[in-house]
């Protein structure tokens, strides 16, 4: 375990050109948290990496890890992929005088640098490889036709140098994933949806799924300047513990929902300023469940730490509230530009009385 860790937190990052930047959220990232629910579903220990090495990586375990399946995502719009596809090895700059890494060759990349660390290489594509034919699972390599195989390593050994057929054909695998170019958003949501109903927890898909694509890209970008393990972890990888929690908060988000009839007795107000509160009151309960995320969790619990000790300690219940609103009216405003000052009042009374 010790020294797994160690390589994780040692060897450097392969250069990368940049992280890229999508209007909607990408495949690779809906695949990603996609191989999160079932792992979770699984009742799996798990911590997988978005970008971190390779386009993504599974740890076997969370806290102690023994060894990491590197994935290489490749999707294309229409066709298949075949051997000489993955090992061929196109021209780099105008000379044409030097030859650039197969996708099989940064593949192997990772067996020379993690050593023993390596459980398995799989390409994922959300197309078939026409060596094996359309096949939803995870297929190795050292499968195929005899003549096939012998394919592979002849380009594999001449491009690597150290490739061994009895020492690392093994390692490489294809699978042709569930997920179409068209329709991988919807089943995302499907499948986000199915883990809700399992758990019982009365809440729409779609807002928690977007908060698992924003945690995830966020895990995809640069890595951060890590001392150790955990850090790492909660910089580039998301684990059972971290999904753990989310459901627990969106179940106590769905599961309890202070009343304004109970909020507004205690406020002794003219019927004029209850009415405007009682309609900014539930449209920040309704917006805030609409807009489930890492963001509104944060300005709701900031909201709640910064008030809580002013309310408490007001002798009147809404002279404590009144005076708490402008401690928090940037944060509120900085979650919802524009918001009045009734609203903001109603958001530090609904997370006073969560």
């Amino acid at each position: 375990m010790g020294s797994v860790i160690r390589t994780l937190l040692d060897v450097p990052e392969r250069e990368n050109g940049g992280r890229t930047a999508y209007d909607r959220f990408d495949f690779q990232t809906a695949w990603g948290l996609s191989k999160v629910i079932e792992l979770h579903q699984a009742d799996a220990n798990y911590a997988v990496g978005f970008e971190f090495h390779d386009d993504l990586v599974e740890l076997d375990d969370a806290n102690a890890p023994a060894t990491a399946v590197f994935y290489q995502m490749k999707s294309l719009d229409s066709g298949h992929w075949t051997l000489s596809r993955i090992l061929d090895r196109p021209v780099a700059g105008k000379t044409k005088q030097t030859l650039k890494s197969s996708i099989a060759g940064k593949m192997f990349d990772n067996i020379k640098r993690f050593g023993e660390v390596v459980d398995k290489l799989v390409m994922v594509s959300n197309q078939p490889l026409s060596e094996v034919g359309p096949c939803y699972e995870e297929v190795p390599l050292a499968t195929l036709a005899e003549a096939d195989v012998k394919k592979f390593v002849t380009a594999m050994k001449l491009e690597c140098k150290g490739f061994k057929e009895t020492d690392h054909l093994g390692f490489f695998h294809y699978e042709q994933c569930r997920l179409g170019l068209e329709s991988y958003e919807e089943a995302l949501f499907g499948q986000v949806g199915m883990l809700l109903h399992e758990r019982n927890i009365d809440a729409r898909p779609i807002p928690f799924t977007l908060h698992l694509v924003n945690e995830g890209r966020r895990r995809s970008k640069q890595l951060a300047k890590v001392k150790n393990f955990e850090e790492l972890k909660r910089s580039k990888f998301m684990t059972r513990e971290q999904v753990e929690g989310w459901l627990t908060e969106l179940d106590g988000e769905t599961s309890y929902r202070p009343s304004w009839e109970t909020a507004s007795k205690h406020l002794h107000l003219d019927h004029r300023r209850e009415i405007a509160l009682s309609r900014e009151w539930h449209s920040y309960m309704a917006e805030r469940k609409r807009r489930w995320s890492a963001a509104t969790l944060e300005m709701a619990s900031g909201v709640k730490a910064k008030t809580s000790t002013v309310i408490d300690a007001a002798a009147e219940f809404v002279d404590g509230v009144n005076a708490a609103v402008p401690l928090v009216s940037a944060q509120v405003r900085k979650w919802k530009p524009g918001a009045s000052d009734n609203f903001v009042f109603a958001v530090v009374l609904y997370e006073y009385m969560r």
